[in-house]
């Protein structure tokens, strides 16, 4: 209990009091969070087109991400990345839309590794992340896998398109099953999103934005109009979240530079399936096909101990809760039927027997 100030450097270093650490706090009855520790002062609001938002994490690890571009040599199997920081920005755009004289990649966007902690407490649930190791801690599940740490991962800034390409102006692929989807990524040292993926991003999210709604804080994205559309849309939003106009304006939307990571068009989670509401994970390298049965899942994935809350039909998420042993794996926990104002403004839907697991939402089912 000896304040900080006063301890030497080494000593602050020993207990990591050095390392900064960004929480945020929600109540069970509000999708508007706290944040806390070193993101307590931090601001952050949406940018458009013709304003860029207030964005304090956006040099701060572990929310510095970065745009790329990953240029695959088919020769030798290996990948080099590119920054757009190195480019002009109308240099780059050719980068982005595939028509650069000589650089032809993959546009997407570098996530650091980070540590988090989450906290249950009386009011509700806490989540922390440091940039890196503090006593308590645990790595986040997408850059520490099958016992290796990566300090980076990438995601593909937009939706996979024609010849399962990631760039500007193309639309996205979509009616195709997921092991076409698995061989033809394959081919370039690619995978699908896996849930670690999607979770570990999404508690970056939920710091950064304070907020479980992330529709009526960033964007709402595309939520109409029963089609795709052309990627490259938010390409002119000054920041890395945001969309062209407004938050509830019919248009895409960008989240820690990644466009359309929710609306538009449903997205395969790869090594993550459920059978009757039990959950069951695989690291997604290792997944060579889909299962076909519950003997599948059970001869070489691992069983997640809480089941998903069974039923529901388009019902209110009223309360989320989190696995025991896998704490950043989170899940409706009560759908009640009442006011979608609380817990993340999302319906729950369900049913029993073999399923897989979807990122985001289609087109035309409104908000």
């Amino acid at each position: 209990n000896i304040p900080n100030t006063i301890l030497p450097e080494q000593v602050k270093q020993a207990v990591n009091e050095d390392i900064p650490m960004y929480g945020v706090k929600f109540s069970s009855s509000s999708t508007v969070g706290t944040r806390t520790y070193d993101a307590a002062h931090l601001n952050w609001s949406r940018s458009s087109n013709s304003q860029a938002g207030e964005d304090d994490f956006k040099d701060l690890a572990p929310f510095n991400v970065k745009e790329v571009c990953r240029v695959w040599n088919s020769t030798n199997n290996t990948a080099s990345y590119l920054y757009k920081t190195d480019y002009s920005n109308d240099e780059w755009q050719t980068i982005r839309n595939g028509t650069h004289a000589t650089i032809d990649g993959d546009i997407m966007i570098e996530v650091p590794e980070f540590w988090y902690r989450r906290v249950s407490t009386a009011e509700g649930l806490e989540i922390i992340v440091a940039p890196e190791y503090k006593v308590g801690f645990t790595p986040d599940p997408w850059h520490y896998e099958k016992g290796v740490h990566h300090q980076k991962r990438y995601i593909s800034k937009y939706p996979i398109g024609q010849n399962y390409k990631i760039r500007s102006g193309i639309s996205p692929l979509v009616n195709t099953d997921m092991n076409t989807f698995r061989t033809n990524l394959r081919a370039k040292a690619l995978n699908m999103i896996s849930a670690p993926a999607w979770y570990s991003l999404t508690m970056l999210m939920l710091v950064k934005y304070a907020s479980t709604d992330v529709q009526a804080t960033v964007s709402a994205g595309w939520n109409s109009g029963n089609t795709t559309h052309t990627t490259g849309s938010a390409d002119s939003v000054l920041g890395l979240d945001g969309s062209a106009t407004s938050i509830a304006t019919n248009e895409e939307a960008l989240t820690f530079g990644v466009e359309s990571f929710y609306g538009d068009c449903w997205k395969y989670v790869d090594g993550c399936f459920l059978y009757d509401n039990m959950i069951y994970l695989k690291d997604v390298e290792d997944v060579t096909s889909d299962p076909t049965s519950l003997a599948d899942l059970q001869a070489s994935y691992t069983q997640v101990a809480t089941p998903v809350l069974a039923g529901g039909n388009n019902t209110p998420i009223s309360s989320i809760a989190n696995d025991t042993i896998y704490d950043w794996l989170f899940y409706p926990s009560n759908a009640d039927g009442s006011s979608k104002t609380i817990v993340c403004n999302d319906d729950f839907w369900s049913a029993s027997g073999l399923r897989l697991l979807l990122l985001g939402g289609d087109a035309w089912h409104g908000a």
